[in-house]
């Protein structure tokens, strides 16, 4: 019996993946002008700042973190593009998984980093001093004089902003989705493998820039190709 029970899980698991299309996407960039970037409105900041001294607050002026001034970014690569559920209301899973936003020479790596619903953040400070991680949406996000590694978990949809209350130009973004349906884009371009035959809702969310959202129908063993308008 357990034989039979493994084999026909077996089977059924395999037709799946089979049977599974695939989403082939582009994102257009129509916005003509970009807004900058965002800027730590912590209240609380200059209490921060004043626990650590002149010379680190001179520092930090000196070198707030962040990109260069004049670095050129794709700002579609900074785009998270997911899958809701079915339109038959039918649930797509969410794998828990811990994933890794790094801070190094005074930025966080990556910018945007996406994670399924359920799954921990492991925030790791490759820097030899402190950072101050600060998230207006969600207290229990923020870690305060953070060296090593600290594990946090986001525990709904949507956006965490993150900023370094001691580095001015540290920002970046965790973005939680429903299911383990999501990419982000290399060049404007992105993949989602192996999903399910059905009709969905595709979107996509961006820090700074309106998203947009339409609806795709994906075949057994077969590319559906999608164009996004940013």
């Amino acid at each position: 019996m357990n034989r039979f029970f493994l084999a026909t899980s077996f089977f059924l698991i395999l037709c799946q993946v089979v049977w599974a299309g695939e989403i082939s996407g582009e994102i257009l960039l129509k916005s003509k002008e970009l807004p900058g970037r965002a800027t730590n409105s912590n209240p609380n900041r200059k209490k921060v700042l004043k626990k650590y001294g002149m010379k680190v607050i001179r520092s930090a002026r000196q070198n707030g973190g962040g990109l260069p001034p004049n670095a050129k970014v794709d700002e579609r690569d900074y785009a998270v593009i997911f899958l809701d559920s079915e339109s038959d209301g039918a649930k797509l899973k969410a794998t828990e998984k811990t994933v890794t936003v790094d801070q190094e020479q005074r930025r966080f790596i990556e910018h945007v980093t996406p994670v399924a619903l359920g799954s921990r953040v492991r925030f790791t400070n490759q820097d030899s001093f402190f950072h101050h991680i600060y998230c207006p949406d969600a207290a229990n996000m923020c870690v305060p004089e953070h060296s090593g590694s600290v594990t946090r978990r986001p525990d709904r949809l949507g956006k965490f902003e993150l900023f370094c209350d001691i580095h001015p130009l540290m920002n970046a973004y965790v973005y939680v989705v429903p299911n383990d349906f999501y990419t982000t884009a290399k060049d404007g371009k992105f993949r989602l493998k192996n999903v399910p035959p059905g009709t969905y809702t595709l979107r996509m969310w961006h820090p700074r820039l309106p998203g947009s959202s339409q609806a795709v129908t994906v075949k057994g063993d077969s590319v559906s190709t999608v164009k996004l308008g940013l």
